[in-house]
């Protein structure tokens, strides 16, 4: 009974008990709450909107004063410098600062591999028609909301929406998962947002399908690790394996859970944070799906995943690389 509170179900019972004044709000609750990665699995095998619920009672633990210091810090970071990992952070795209059609980097592409901006740049400049907002980007936001402080999240999403009106933006092209999902799903809830958006799996797919795009030759087995906010939140599926499919020399093999169905990298709902040892060993159970299907490449379309299950490769001295969806053209 004891890993009861850290099921969805155990959480569930844990807001009735809050909205009930059955039980009282701790530290150690706290913690209990926050271990979560926001996946949406629970979701994806009950009727109910879990994650919504959860999001519901972190904040109404920081309405009672309970809150965790490394989130605060990283709500912080946003608030005052636009993205929650550093002072120093700076954003560089190679495309131009203007146009309806943007492409919004995010923070943890820039924070873990700002390299591969430069990449998706390049493909980006070769479709044309894509600018993006420059270097003050601004965050979604979303480790706002999913660390239950929804008023900073209002607040700050805010200022998010005036920045795209400002420059007129018509449509969104993203990268990261969890961006698109704030973007799509949470934006409209909140505020009066009207924009189009659209994550980079499918804009690459459909230039794959039209020919303008041809992925470069991977001669490898590799296997694709869905993200949790891409596949259950977004349902966007088939076009990474469609990209996959049409990628010379590429030798598929789906892990064990795939698609709807698909393990959490650990990276997601701030949970690393305040559970580094947990969600590390979250990314090795996922890492080492796609090691049972015999994977030289693990593919996945997510900065967040790409970190934590290369993160794992490394710790676990695995030979199996990890690659972005991106670095498949």
């Amino acid at each position: 009974m004891r890993l009861e509170p850290y099921s969805s179900r155990g959480k569930m019972l844990i807001a009735r008990g809050i909205v009930e004044g059955i039980i009282k709000p701790s530290r150690e609750l706290l913690r209990t709450v926050a271990a979560c990665t926001m996946c949406g699995y629970c979701m994806y095998r009950c009727a109910l909107q879990n994650v919504d619920v959860i999001i519901a009672l972190r904040a109404k633990l920081v309405q009672l004063g309970f809150f965790d210091s490394g989130h605060r810090k990283a709500a912080d970071m946003i608030l005052n410098y636009d993205n929650p990992y550093s002072k120093s952070l700076r954003k560089s795209v190679e495309l131009p600062m203007s146009g309806e059609t943007v492409f919004f980097a995010g923070c943890s592409y820039v924070q873990y591999f700002p390299g591969k901006l430069n990449k998706i740049g390049e493909i980006l400049s070769r479709i044309g028609g894509v600018g993006w907002l420059g270097p003050d980007e601004p965050c979604c936001g979303n480790l706002l909301l999913t660390s239950g402080q929804v008023d900073a999240f209002i607040d700050y999403g805010e200022r998010v929406v005036g920045k795209f009106k400002e420059m007129k933006v018509k449509r969104i092209i993203t990268a990261c998962p969890g961006c698109h999902e704030t973007f799509l799903r949470e934006y409209p809830k909140f505020f009066d947002f009207d924009v189009e958006v659209e994550h980079l799996t499918q804009l690459l797919a459909r230039k794959v399908e039209e020919g303008r795009l041809i992925p470069r030759n991977l001669n490898a087995h590799v296997t694709f690790h869905d993200p949790c906010h891409l596949a259950r939140f977004s349902r966007i599926i088939d076009e990474p394996r469609l990209i996959i499919e049409n990628t010379p020399g590429a030798v598929m093999a789906e892990m064990r859970h795939n698609r709807l169905s698909t393990m959490c990298c650990g990276g997601g709902g701030g949970a690393p944070i305040v559970h580094p040892r947990l969600t590390a060993k979250i990314a090795e159970r996922r890492l080492g799906e796609a090691i049972d299907a015999g994977a030289d490449i693990l593919i996945t379309s997510c900065p967040l995943c790409e970190h934590m299950l290369g993160r794992s490769a490394t710790r676990k001295r695995s030979q199996i690389r990890v690659l972005d969806i991106a670095d498949l053209f």
